[in-house]
Formats: structure tokens, sequence, C-alpha cells
């Protein structure tokens, strides 16, 4: 409404000074300040409605505007993004090898740790087995006598 007020007002003071000079130029009677007035009344309905249109267009135009950066700026995010391509393969390909180590290294440890459970497991087995001996011994003696 900024451009509609503006026109109006420019109008306004348009029309009355127009009709005042057309007053003027004829005979001086008592109507000047009447004529001046419808003058700047119709000025005034004049500049707002050419300063509504104005204001209409320029709206228009923004939208315009606004469409065009919003292609451009998802067209640059687009470029952005095939850019970065390369970069974002070559760090997954780096995470992936990483991932790779890791997965062996357990692996590994896995293994030791197996053996070395597998290891204490036989020991206990020995252990008990040994233990299971002595007390079949023990029993055989205790009958025997």
């Amino acid at each position: 409404m900024g451009k509609a007020i503006k026109y109006s007002v420019v109008g306004a003071v348009l029309g009355a000074a127009a009709a005042a000079a057309k007053a003027r130029g004829g005979e001086s009677s008592g109507d000047l300040p009447v004529q001046a007035a419808k003058g700047a009344g119709a000025g005034a309905l004049a500049g707002g409605l050419v300063g509504f249109g104005f204001e209409r267009r320029s709206k228009r135009k923004l939208k315009k505007r606004m469409k065009l950066a919003s292609m451009v700026s998802a067209g640059a995010l687009a470029e952005a993004a095939r850019a970065a391509r390369p970069a974002i393969e070559k760090q997954s390909r780096k995470a992936r090898k990483a991932a790779m180590h890791a997965a062996k290294d357990a692996q590994r440890r896995g293994k030791r740790t197996a053996r070395k459970v597998g290891r204490r497991a036989a020991y206990t087995a020995d252990l008990a087995r040994i233990q299971a001996d002595h007390l079949v011994d023990v029993g055989r003696h205790k009958l025997a006598s």
C-alpha cells in the first residue's frame, strides 16, 4: 500500500495545482477553493489507482525473482553435491577399509581368546580327570580293605 498512498498524495497535489491554475486563468471568482478541492480529489483518485497498479506489478516481479533465485539456489545446491561426490566417495572407501581392518583385528583377537579358553578348558578337564581317577582309586582301596 505504500506506493498507492505516495501516488495519491502526489496526484492530489498535482490535481489541486492544475485546477487552481485553470480557475485562475479565467475570471477571478470565489469558487477557487472548491475547484482546487475537486481537482485534488480527482488527482488523488488517479494517483492512488496508478500507485496500486505499480505496487501489484512490483509484487509480481518480486515473485518471479524469488522463483528464479530458488531455482538458481537449487541448481547451485545440486552442483555442490556433484562437486562433493568424489570427496564423499573417498571418505566412504576409507570408512569401509577401516571397518574391514577392525573386523580382521576382532577376528584375530577372537581366535586368540578362543585358543586361550580352549587351553584353560583342556587344563581344567585334565585336572578333573586326575581328581576323578584319584577318587576312583580311593574308592577301590576302601572296597578292597
